[in-house]
C-alpha cells in the first residue's frame, strides 16, 4: 500500500476509533487500539491537532475530536436533519447583521476559525476563510476563551507567546487581565484591527459538548459599522446564543453537555 494511502487510512480510522469510544484518549491509547507504532501515531495525532482537527488537554495528555472535524460533514446534516445546528444558527446571524460571523477555537497559541459565514461586501471582511488564525491574547475570539482560564495558566501563557512572537509588541499581563475582567463582566469581547486593518469584532462564547475545547462566535464588520450597530449586534449574538445553548440542552446529557 503506498505511503499517502496508508496515512490517509490511519486518519479515517483514528477518526472512527473516536467515534466508538465517545471520549477524549491518550496517544497510548490510540496507538493500543488501533496497533500503530507510538512514533506514528504522536506524528498523526499532532497534524490533525495542528489543523485544528484534534484537540490536546495538557493536564490529562488526552486528544478529543473537534467542533471542526463534525463540521466536514455538516452540510450533509443539515440537508438531511435541519435540526437547528450552529451553522444554520450562523447563516441567521449573518442575514440578520449582514456581518461576517465567525466559530473559533483555540489552537495551540493561536486562534483559528473552524467555520465562516461570509457578510456582504459592505463588512469589509469578506476574505476571511475557514482555516484562519488570529492572536489568542489580542483578539475578540481569544480574550473571550482566556476569560475561561485560570490565572496561572494566563500567566505561562503571556509569557511564551511574548518570547515567541516578535512580530507584535509584547502583551502585558495586568492589561489583559483587565480586559478579560471586562470582558467576563459584560459577556463579550471587542477588538478593532487586530488582524485585518479597519475591522473589528465582537465575540461570545457558545455552549460546546462535552470534551469539546470553548466555541466561540463573532461578528465581523467594518469599524465604524461596529461602533455604531454595537448594541444592536451585541444583542444579536446574544439572542444566537442562546437559541443554541436551548437547543444542546434538548440533546442527550451523554453526548452533548453544555460547557458553562
Amino acid at each position: 500500500m503506498p505511503a499517502s494511502v496508508k496515512s490517509a487510512q490511519r486518519v479515517v480510522e483514528v477518526f472512527e476509533f473516536f467515534a466508538q469510544r465517545r471520549a477524549p484518549a491518550t496517544l497510548s491509547q490510540v496507538a493500543s487500539a488501533l496497533d500503530y507504532p507510538s512514533s506514528s501515531t504522536f506524528a498523526l495525532l499532532n497534524t490533525l491537532r495542528d489543523l485544528g482537527y484534534l484537540d490536546y488537554e495538557r493536564e490529562q495528555r488526552t486528544y478529543v475530536p473537534t467542533v471542526r472535524a463534525a463540521l466536514l460533514g455538516l452540510w450533509v446534516n443539515d440537508a438531511l436533519l435541519a435540526d437547528g445546528t450552529v451553522v444554520r444558527l450562523m447563516y441567521q446571524l449573518r442575514d440578520e447583521t449582514e456581518c461576517t460571523v465567525t466559530l473559533g477555537i483555540q489552537s495551540g497559541f493561536q486562534v483559528q476559525y473552524i467555520h465562516v459565514v461570509k457578510g456582504g461586501p459592505a463588512a469589509g471582511v469578506t476574505q476571511v476563510v475557514a482555516g484562519a488564525t488570529r492572536p489568542l491574547l489580542r483578539s475578540a475570539v481569544g480574550q473571550v476563551i482566556l476569560a475561561l482560564k485560570p490565572r496561572a495558566e494566563l500567566r505561562a501563557l503571556v509569557t511564551r507567546i511574548n518570547a515567541e512572537d516578535k512580530s507584535a509588541p509584547p502583551v502585558r499581563f495586568n492589561e489583559l487581565l483587565a480586559k478579560l475582567d471586562e470582558c467576563r463582566e459584560r459577556g463579550y469581547a471587542y477588538s478593532e484591527g487586530v488582524a485585518t486593518p479597519g475591522s473589528g469584532t465582537i465575540a461570545m462564547l457558545l455552549a460546546a459538548p462535552r470534551h469539546q475545547p470553548p466555541m466561540v462566535l463573532g461578528l465581523a464588520t467594518r469599524i465604524p459599522t461596529l461602533r455604531t450597530n454595537r448594541a444592536r449586534y451585541r444583542d444579536a449574538l446574544l439572542q444566537v446564543v442562546k437559541a443554541h445553548r436551548e437547543h444542546m440542552e434538548l440533546l442527550p446529557q451523554t453526548f452533548s453537555a453544555p460547557r458553562r
